[in-house]
């Protein structure tokens, strides 16, 4: 029956089954359409939030993040340099010298490090541009750090325990956390780098104060 235009079902008539299921069937499709359309939105905004939506292959540092590569570089050949004028060479050692390869490995990190500065100055990041989260960088600076602490502890301790306890920090910044275990591994490659040099390079590592207890 049609009332002012609109068809209505006559009292007493059976509704159509058809008419019945398509009718959920269409509030459903709507209901996908919206899940799918939020679930779309919140992907991008936490992909936006983990990295900005860059890419670290390709976007350039900017801000300070783009002066930590430079200054870890500096640090090191700087480090590598002084060790190397500063290594006591046996009697009998020969030339070049145990310093040549730690002294040419410093000045190239020094070079490279002229060449970052050159280019970060010169360079203007336009647009968005990768930034230098904390937890990004923490594993390299305990590794520098423990490179440091062993480089001016290592006449002290000698190169058995400062050596442990370089390779003890390098597992713990990049996440071992089974202490026991680590120190017994470290103080393992420590001894078994001790050997290496004392018999197959015929050099002599720091004692330090084993040398002094022994």
């Amino acid at each position: 029956m049609t009332v002012n235009g609109t068809e209505k079902a006559a009292p007493g008539s059976v509704p159509d089954p058809a008419d019945a299921v398509a009718a959920p069937e269409a509030g459903g499709a709507a209901e996908t359409a919206e899940a799918a359309k939020a679930a779309e939105a919140e992907g991008a905004a936490e992909e936006a939030q983990a990295g900005d939506g860059l890419d670290p292959d390709t976007a350039p540092w900017g801000g300070p993040a783009r002066w930590v590569v430079p200054a870890l570089a500096a640090a090191v050949g700087a480090l590598m340099l002084w060790g190397a004028f500063t290594i006591e060479a046996p009697a009998n050692a020969t030339r070049p010298g145990p310093g040549f390869f730690p002294g040419m490995i410093g000045a190239l990190l020094l070079a490279a490090t002229a060449f970052l500065v050159v280019g970060n100055l010169r360079r203007r990041p336009q647009g968005a541009v990768n930034t230098l989260a904390w937890f990004e960088a923490r594993p390299v600076l305990i590794v520098v750090a423990a490179l440091a602490v062993n480089t001016v502890l290592l006449e002290f301790l000698g190169w058995l325990l400062a050596g442990a306890l370089l390779f003890w920090a390098v597992a713990f910044a990049f996440g071992a956390r089974a202490y026991l275990r680590d120190a017994v591994v470290a103080l393992s490659v420590s001894a078994a780098v001790q050997v290496g040099f004392s018999l197959g390079l015929g050099l002599s590592l720091p004692p330090g104060i084993l040398g002094w207890v022994l």
